[in-house]
């Protein structure tokens, strides 16, 4: 057989297979419908439901496919059949172009209506005023520590985590024209990018200034527009705003990752590979944080995170955000709130969820 026919054989295979996906992909959409006229609850995301779905995936996956491709493939075909149930609306950190809106299609796929938000506080009003189902927001990068303004949002709110998902974060200097100016140029980007791309920055463009604006995105739009502006931003922006790229990968930790959480204003039940996050207030006196911390050791339950944030109606006063292994349906999750609240300690839920795949 020469190779021509070979290949026409082996592409009759494949267009054969593709016809078998799209009629399992489309019969798993009918039963998606069907699953959803049996809910009690008009809720269709069910992040513990897609985790299980996922990771069973991902352990029956044999190859050659990657773990990322299978997790991508999949993701976008549990997007398209709950789209086929309800709309969903998710708000983000915009403009359109940054690393949230990215973390939008990671967590939900393609087949959902985004919403860019202004400020961290507008994505997470979205949710609270009923403007959108869910927002999606930065809570911590691995070199930069806790995004402050968006613990400060949820300790003023009812709302729930229901979802993380950690990204890899690189960064790079775009601009509208290689040609850029000789003088008078401004390098624009958040001000968290600016500290994870300080040491390159430093070495590389000392003398250029810094400026802090809102997102990522918004300085892509700002070198969009002006020859001057030198803007730092993922990959999103360069196609969506038109850069050109003149330096890759400019952070100066290769692991930089960003932790971004889901929020929405329901509870969400175990998937069986957990975390739980809340916060607690503690008495100005001496051992109250180790009192605090006592009944985690005590119950072998594994703190992932301990930050703290200043009580502004309370001066000098503090509440920590705590995540860690396990769901609160636990009999050894609610026994430490039991105990916690005997501290009598201010003890604030935040919700449980599936640890990041």
């Amino acid at each position: 057989m020469s190779n021509k026919d070979e290949l026409e054989k082996i592409r009759s295979q494949i267009d054969t297979i593709d016809e078998s996906i799209l009629e399992l992909v489309n019969q798993r959409s009918l039963l998606a419908k069907e699953t959803a006229n049996l809910k009690k609850s008009t809720d269709i995301y069910k992040p513990e439901r897609e985790a299980k779905i996922i990771r069973n995936l991902i352990s029956l996956n044999e190859g050659p496919l990657l773990k990322e491709q299978v997790i991508s493939i999949f993701n976008e075909i549990i997007s398209s059949c709950r789209s086929l149930e309800k709309e969903l609306k998710v708000s983000y950190l915009g403009p359109e172009g940054t690393f949230s809106e990215e973390a939008v299609k990671e967590v939900f796929g393609s087949s959902v209506t985004k919403s860019s938000a202004v400020t961290i506080e507008e994505a997470i009003s979205d949710v609270s005023e009923g403007n959108s189902n869910y927002a999606i927001v930065p809570i911590e990068n691995s070199t930069e520590g806790p995004v402050n303004i968006t613990l400060d949002c949820l300790y003023d709110s009812d709302l729930k985590i229901c979802g993380e998902i950690e990204m890899s974060i690189q960064h790079n200097l775009l601009a509208k024209d290689l040609a850029l100016p000789k003088t008078d140029l401004e390098i624009h980007a958040h001000e968290q990018t600016l500290s994870q791309c300080k040491n390159w920055l430093d070495d590389y463009c000392p003398n250029i200034k810094r400026v802090a604006v809102s997102s990522n995105a918004q300085a892509a739009l700002n070198s969009s527009k002006s020859d001057s502006v030198i803007a730092i931003a993922g990959r999103a922006a360069i196609e969506k705003y038109n850069l050109k790229v003149i330096a890759e990968k400019i952070q100066d930790s290769k692991n930089n990752t960003t932790r971004f959480i889901t929020i929405s204003k329901d509870d969400v039940e175990a998937s069986g590979l957990d975390k739980t996050s809340v916060f607690i207030t503690t008495k100005n006196e001496p051992g109250a944080l180790f009192n605090a911390l006592k009944p985690f050791h005590e119950k072998k339950i594994n703190l992932t995170h301990i930050t703290y944030r200043p009580l502004r109606k309370d001066k000098w006063n503090y509440f920590f955000f705590f995540d860690f292994e396990g769901h609160r349906e636990e009999k050894k999750i609610q026994s430490l709130f039991e105990e916690l609240k005997n501290l009598n300690v201010d003890l604030k839920i935040l919700g449980s969820y599936p640890k990041a795949t």
